[in-house]
């Protein structure tokens, strides 16, 4: 035996040797199992500092090789599926390069997360669309609100369809919202924002040279003829400006729970998107990249999604909606034939304008299952007209002019989503009339 020692006087020795050549070989273990520890710990580090912090430097902070590795599994982890409405065709537009999976390029207000676009309907003045399209009608619980131009605010009862006029003027007013006890509307002469308690006929001026406003929860954000965004709470009334712009005009887009969004068309016709906080004590940023002259058209924000009209490849429009923050686009309507309406939305429904041989059709998509039916339709109509649509509700309004020529040719029509189309209302006169 060779470890007989008897047989083999060194035994003592060698036996010595086989430990720590075991020692040496039970410490590498040990090390590489601490440094596999390491590892999956510092990923678990840098998984989260990449979701607190997208702009993180990952690759300043750790080895080379392993910083690609963790990378790869926190983009992979970080894209969002996004689900599309049943009935519409999803497509990857080439309007914007915003992405979730380019740390290197990442901009903090390129993806926010959906929590910050749950905001409540009960909070909301108006919807974006009414307001972008003059904001001339308005709801809350009870009633609905419209604005006649050059008679004042009326307040329509759908149960029993009475109404009556709670404000008057000769003054043309616009961007109506209605936030609790209080209307707010720009009065278009002297180009005021003003709020009225319902139960008075007093209005109170509360900014001045104001050209759009919108309510939302306890803030009206408001864009100046002089393309200021400013807010203002409802309690103190007093202005805060979140954004300046000189040379360029300025359309409000939209309002998360802490931020506001808004678009500046420059001198050659292109547009950029732009957000700042509703505090505005961060720096303005651009959210996605401008299109270019005609690309897009009328768009509008609603709950984190963003619609609008997009060029197609056929040279006509398309009515897209795209979710805040993906590069995929959802094909809404394929072919428009006006685009000269904001689309309104509300909820699972989404409103929009066509125009054809001489008809103005104010229609609905139910974005759930791609149906899509004419709520209220107006004849005689030119291509250049200034005609909008106002959802209220219960009730739909077609507003404005057949054309942009001549008198004789307003038109002031309303009907309600369950009566159907042909069942038409008008105003003349200070009376609804069917």
């Amino acid at each position: 035996m060779k470890d007989n020692y008897f047989d083999n006087p060194n035994t003592d020795e060698d036996r010595k040797v086989r430990a720590q050549k075991k020692k040496k070989s039970s410490a590498g273990k040990v090390f590489f199992i601490i440094l596999g520890m390491i590892i999956i710990a510092l990923a678990a580090f840098v998984g989260t500092i990449k979701v607190v912090s997208p702009d993180f430097d990952i690759k300043g902070f750790v080895i080379q090789k392993v910083s690609s590795v963790i990378e790869k599994n926190t983009e992979a982890e970080t894209t969002e599926a996004e689900t599309e409405p049943s009935g519409v065709s999803e497509t990857t537009t080439e309007t914007t390069t915003v992405t979730t999976t380019e740390p290197t390029t990442y901009s903090p207000v390129e993806y926010l997360p959906i929590e910050d676009f749950k905001v409540s309907e009960a909070k909301k003045g108006n919807q974006l669309g009414n307001i972008l399209n003059g904001g001339y009608v308005g709801c809350d619980m009870s009633y609905v609100y419209h604005i006649v131009n050059g008679d004042g605010i009326y307040r329509f009862e759908p149960q029993t369809e009475s109404y009556s006029r709670i404000y008057k003027t000769a003054d043309k007013l616009s961007s109506l919202n209605l936030r609790g006890v209080y209307l707010y509307f720009v009065n278009n002469r002297d180009n005021k924002l003003y709020r009225l308690e319902k139960t008075s006929q007093k209005a109170k001026a509360i900014a001045e040279n104001v050209k759009t406003a919108y309510v939302y929860d306890n803030r009206v954000y408001y864009v100046t003829k002089d393309n200021r965004l400013c807010c203002m709470k409802t309690d103190k009334l007093n202005e805060t400006e979140l954004y300046n712009s000189v040379d360029e005009n300025m359309t409000l887009l939209g309002v998360s729970l802490k931020r506001v969004f808004f678009t500046l068309d420059n001198v050659y016709g292109g547009m950029k998107y732009m957000t700042v906080d509703i505090e505005g004590k961060e720096k303005t940023q651009e959210f996605r990249e401008p299109s270019s002259v005609g690309k897009v058209l009328r768009p509008v924000m609603e709950n984190g999604y963003l619609y609008s009209y997009v060029l197609n490849e056929k040279g006509n429009y398309s009515l897209v909606r795209q979710k805040y923050g993906s590069q995929k686009t959802a094909t809404l309507i394929k072919k428009v034939s006006n685009t000269s309406v904001y689309p309104v939305v509300d909820r699972n429904r989404l409103f929009y304008s066509a125009l054809k041989d001489g008809r103005f059709d104010f229609m609905e998509l139910n974005m759930n299952s791609g149906k899509t039916k004419i709520m209220l339709s107006q004849g005689g109509v030119a291509k250049s007209n200034t005609l909008v649509i106002q959802h209220g509700e219960g009730y739909d309004f077609i507003i404005g002019k057949r054309n942009t020529e001549g008198k004789g040719k307003k038109v002031y029509a309303a009907s309600g989503i369950y009566t159907g189309s042909t069942n038409v209302m008008r105003f003349k006169d200070g009376e609804w009339s069917y």
